[in-house]
């Protein structure tokens, strides 16, 4: 029987964005300091809406939990501007946006080995589970996207409520 360590402890620890996209690829970029909303619109300007665009097919839809920093009018405008569809992603919903089930395998990798050592081991270890992901579990991400509708769908269906 395998015991979970415990995966916080102090030392600080390191902020990550990702995003998954519908052909199986887990892109991740490492933050640096707090993210402001500036920083937030920069970031996909120079890095995650030309990988989205590389990536996924015309009219495709991109979803953003409710942080703060994703519901600025700057930000708002910008994916507007860039004829970027945003899924309306109610607060306190079910955790049904795919990167949190990413987060989930990225995590079960990285702490396989025991706790980092420190934030260098840390960070080097999300890379290598990125990698991972991209090489070995590219299956995990396309039955996510496949199973999307179905899910969405099921919580409808129960108003918002637990479903099996």
């Amino acid at each position: 029987m395998k015991i979970n360590e415990k995966r916080q402890c102090k030392g600080g620890g390191i902020m990550v964005w990702g995003m998954v996209t519908p052909n199986g690829i887990l892109t991740i970029k490492r933050l640096h300091g707090k993210i402001k909303s500036q920083n937030y619109l920069d970031m996909l300007k120079n890095f995650a809406v030309v990988i989205m665009k590389l990536n996924m097919r015309p009219h495709f839809s991109f979803v953003q939990d409710n942080c703060t920093i994703h519901k600025t009018k700057e930000v708002q405008n910008y994916l507007q501007s860039q004829n970027i569809r945003l899924i309306d992603w109610p607060s306190r919903s079910p955790d049904l946006n795919i990167i949190e089930n990413m987060w989930k395998v990225m995590s079960d990798l990285v702490y396989d080995a025991g706790q980092p050592k420190n934030l260098k081991e840390l960070e080097q270890r999300l890379f290598e589970a990125a990698n991972t992901i991209n090489n070995d579990k590219r299956h995990v991400i396309n039955n996510l996207y496949n199973g999307f509708r179905h899910r969405l769908t099921s919580v409808l269906r129960c108003q918002g409520g637990v479903f099996k």
